[in-house]
């Protein structure tokens, strides 16, 4: 889905026009029309491949819109819960308010919504970066890089025999985000472990020139495929239906680009009740951390 169409009529709400030759670029996922004081209106959406709305889209342009607001101040932190799934062909208006600006902090609450109707809603903060302490306790696996790996399209077309025809046939569509297995055989089978390791990246970003845009599109890349990971471990023991984001909370550590390859470390330390919770870290290329990722996510299971 890709542009809105012209203003609607009085009696017909603006819509989406559908597009399908290409997935939306980071440009214009970050592109947001002013609505009003502290309105914003986005002007593409992203299909998740599932029907709805991305959950990622809500992530990232919230937090975009956010900034608009906000001090000149990398963000530093954000807590959002998804309330309902978005219309793919409707327009998605994004609401700041303004909570505090400090010396050296600034929080937003933001509120997505359709027609009127909250679909997500999020709790952000930027920092003015002063002199501290440093440190890094956490490192990155050690892990072959992202060169040479095939990306998730080709392994669906390759390993197509492997999966059910419904998930290889989403797998192959193309997205903004471009992601490589480091375990390619873990798009199949299980090896019992509830965890993942990918790098991935969003190449239409190297047009993006901010670099709290790229915080902003990496909060939309860290809900890629990061709830999945509470599935690990439980292929061929049920069929799973469906998975739908609660809540997600990023914090942010060090600046980033998104057009980069990235290394996505996952897993899920729970899952009970029809929920689970997966955790991820970022990594560059050089080890360093570059966030720390949370989320709720429901399963349904068949």
């Amino acid at each position: 889905m890709r542009r809105l169409s012209g203003a609607g009529t009085s009696n017909e709400p603006q819509r989406c026009e559908t597009i399908s030759r290409s997935p939306p670029t980071a440009t214009e996922l970050l592109g947001l029309d002013i609505a009003g004081e502290d309105r914003f209106r986005a002007r593409v959406n992203l299909d998740n491949l599932a029907g709805v709305t991305f959950g990622g889209q809500a992530l990232g342009q919230a937090l975009a819109a956010a900034g608009r607001t906000a001090p000149d101040w990398p963000a530093s932190s954000l807590s959002g819960y998804f309330l309902r799934g978005g219309v793919i062909d409707l327009p998605i208006e994004f609401e700041v308010r303004r909570l505090h600006d400090g010396r050296r902090f600034a929080s937003r609450f933001v509120e997505a919504s359709q027609l009127g109707r909250p679909i997500f809603s999020m709790l952000c903060s930027f920092h003015d970066p002063d002199a501290g302490v440093s440190h890094q306790t956490v490192t990155a696996p050690d892990v072959v890089g992202p060169a040479g790996l095939a990306n998730l399209q080709q392994l669906a077309v390759s390993q197509s025999d492997l999966l059910a025809p419904e998930v290889a046939g989403i797998f192959q569509r193309p997205f903004p985000i471009e992601v490589r297995l480091i375990d390619p055989g873990s798009l199949h089978q299980s090896t019992g472990e509830h965890r993942r390791d990918f790098w991935f990246r969003m190449p239409s970003a190297q047009d993006v020139e901010l670099p709290r845009d790229h915080q902003a599109l990496l909060a939309l890349m860290s809900d890629y495929w990061l709830p999945g990971t509470i599935a690990m471990g439980h292929q061929g023991v049920r069929t799973l239906r469906s998975v739908a984001s609660l809540n997600h909370s990023i914090w942010f550590h060090r600046p980033a680009r998104a057009d980069a390859w990235l290394l996505y470390t996952t897993e899920s330390p729970w899952a009970d009740e029809g929920r689970g919770l997966s955790r991820g870290l970022i990594f560059d290329q050089q080890k360093r951390l570059v966030a720390t990722v949370t989320q709720e996510a429901s399963l349904r299971w068949m």
